[in-house]
């Protein structure tokens, strides 16, 4: 992914290079920039090269009286170049664009994509990006200067731009509820653009529009046969499979024994002769080693070349942060060490465009609400009549949901009596303060059932979603790679969201749509396999036998603000607690502690967030001006 940068109207003096160069981890194939005194505007990019035609482009495009700083790839393009020539760029053509439609450019294009657009015959700065969230971008308005950036850390080196953390952020993150609002960053004076957004910078005046939605059918088609359905999933997949082909990288695809994964290598293959696919595989943790499945996988597609990646010592909390990039956010998953490694020798070995199956979980997937709503009433009086306790079924499915929030809140305040999901070395002052208060209502609202289109629009607009995908996507780039799922194709997302709910459900087996598209394609024993999250062991053996959780533990003394919000002593205890228990009593293959290893895992990665956050920016800003 390439990284650009923006600032307008600027009320002290810009640390211009140094911001520009900060963005160098995203693109090292190109630096340009672009000044105009007269409207007070800069405009900056470091190039990551995607398509063979972004090769011969400048960092900064100049078409049709607009300049153009812009990160990503545009697909199905013979929608989009009506009298143009077939060698026009991406770039080129999201301008033609705007200048077809306008501003409402966002409702046409797909791909992946984001960027910031100045056209001086109209005085408007337009900034958007793709509806599905492939890419995004970070900003800072306080009613007379924009910034914008590909990055969050990088707005903080400039001089107007407080370093404040947002409480309401903190407190999702330091107590593990996972339910960030949309667009909230963990700096106060810093919002992310959401997904089909749009800033309008005209007349000295922003405005945010949401102008690119993903298409809701008001109704099912349950008339075709799924063989149809089946046939337009593999029709659609290997369209988004194709467009994303069309790159100047050297290709791959990250391969598990599970449908995802299966489903987009399978894909790849419909189009290329041969595919290199890495895995992680692991000897002593046997609940994710995959190499029995995989075998059989590659049993039937010998035209697949296998490269195994060991992740034995790719614990939680070990990844090598002496040469890796500060994150935008603290929300690192404990698979990142593993992830690491796998990046280290795709790298090495000359990849990069990764392709994986992210995003099969949200597509593939429906509710009781669904279900109704399609009018498959006889089968949900059916689910509901094996519910144990179908009364509390019906009230959790249907009646919770659609209750105004006044009523739901007296029933959120029971269950954290019952059960007070914040962690217990987490201060009583700091659990009474009114964020915190917020971010509990917020995490209950957001564990009530929801249909398919929320789930999906949750996964991709959600700041925890995001936090952690942009970290992800910033070690990739570390590693000069850019990874991209098919699965993630607005008009594969789109086909999901139709799909008619009843052929989602089955009783016994999750995405059995997925499942049955690929009967004549995947052996048995991965079609039929079951859902399970392999990787949490990773984040155990980090928490109980890695010296970073001590190490981490005893920097908490050194952050004043974490001495407000938690007693170390009692962090320590349960530390402590942890790690007997888990060299006494841990059973591999069984969960140990979950809940404690994940409240312990999420607090701990956020000391080392901080410490690093704090020492590239905060403190060095402070020194510099």
């Amino acid at each position: 992914m390439s990284g650009i940068l923006g600032v307008w109207n600027s009320q002290k003096p810009t640390p211009w290079q140094n911001m520009l160069d900060d963005l160098h981890v995203l693109g090292q194939d190109g630096q340009g920039d672009w000044h105009d005194t007269k409207v007070c505007l800069s405009l900056g990019c470091n190039q990551f090269f995607d398509t063979p035609e972004s090769c011969h482009e400048a960092p900064v495009v100049e078409f049709l009286g607009c300049v153009l700083v812009w990160d990503g790839r545009l697909d199905a393009r013979e929608l989009l170049l009506a009298d143009l020539p077939s060698s026009t760029t991406d770039a080129q053509l999201l301008i033609a664009s705007y200048r077809r439609w306008g501003i409402d450019c966002l409702k046409y294009l797909i791909g992946e994509f984001a960027f910031i657009l100045w056209d001086a015959f109209g005085d408007l700065l337009l900034v958007g990006c793709d509806p599905v969230g492939g890419r995004t971008l970070a900003y800072y308005w306080d009613g007379k200067t924009l910034l914008l950036s590909s990055r969050v850390v990088t707005l903080l080196l400039h001089p107007q731009v407080s370093k404040a953390l947002d409480e309401l952020y903190l407190a999702h993150t330091i107590c593990n509820l996972w339910a960030h609002p949309p667009g909230i960053t963990p700096f106060a004076a810093i919002a992310r653009l959401r997904p089909g957004f749009a800033l309008v910078l005209q007349s000295g005046q922003l405005q945010q529009r949401q102008i690119a939605r993903l298409a809701i059918s008001a109704s099912y088609n349950s008339r075709r046969s799924p063989e149809i359905y089946y046939e337009e999933l593999w029709h659609i997949l290997d369209r988004a499979t194709k467009d994303r082909l069309r790159s100047c990288r050297s290709i791959c695809s990250t391969l598990s024994g599970g449908l995802d994964s299966t489903t987009v290598t399978i894909s790849l293959l419909n189009h290329l002769p041969v595919v290199d696919a890495f895995s992680t595989v692991t000897d002593i943790f046997p609940e994710f080693d995959e190499r029995q499945p995989i075998q059989s996988f590659l049993q039937q597609y010998p035209q697949v070349r296998w490269h195994p990646v060991n992740s034995d010592r790719a614990w939680s909390l070990s990844e090598p942060w002496h040469s890796l990039p500060v994150t935008d956010d603290p929300l690192v998953s404990y698979t990142l060490a593993m992830n690491i490694s796998l990046m280290e020798q795709i790298q090495r070995q000359g990849f990069g465009l990764v392709f994986d199956g992210e995003g099969g979980d949200e597509l593939f997937y429906t509710s009781l609400s669904d279900l109704a709503r399609a009018g498959c009433c006889r089968k949900v009086l059916h689910i509901l009549k094996t519910e144990g306790r179908w009364h509390s079924a019906v009230w959790r499915e249907f009646v919770l949901p659609r209750l105004p929030r006044f009523l739901r809140a007296p029933w959120f305040a029971r269950r954290q009596r019952l059960s007070n999901p914040l962690p217990v070395w987490i201060a009583p002052a700091y659990a009474q303060t009114m964020q915190t208060r917020l971010a509990i209502q917020q995490y209950y609202e957001s564990t009530l059932s929801s249909d398919q289109w929320r789930m999906i629009m949750w996964g991709i607009d959600s700041a925890g979603a995001v936090g952690m995908g942009q970290v992800y996507k910033l070690m990739s780039a570390a590693h000069q790679l850019q990874y991209t799922s098919p699965l993630l194709d607005r008009r594969l997302v789109e086909f999901a969201i139709a799909l008619p709910p009843a052929l989602q459900y089955d009783s016994m087996h999750e995405k059995i749509f997925l499942r049955q598209a690929n009967q004549t394609k995947l052996p048995q024993d991965i079609l039929w396999r079951s859902k399970e999250n392999y990787f949490d062991p990773l984040k155990y053996a980090g928490l109980g036998k890695g010296h970073q959780a001590l190490e981490l533990l005893g920097q908490i003394r050194d952050i004043p603000l974490l001495r407000q919000i938690v007693n170390v002593e009692q962090l320590k205890i349960y530390l402590d607690r942890y790690r007997q228990g888990y060299s006494e009593a841990y059973c591999p293959g069984e969960p140990y502690q979950n809940n404690t290893a994940n409240q312990l895992y999420y607090l701990l990665a956020f000391v080392n967030w901080y410490q690093k956050v704090s020492d590239r920016y905060v403190r060095q800003c402070i020194t510099s001006m």
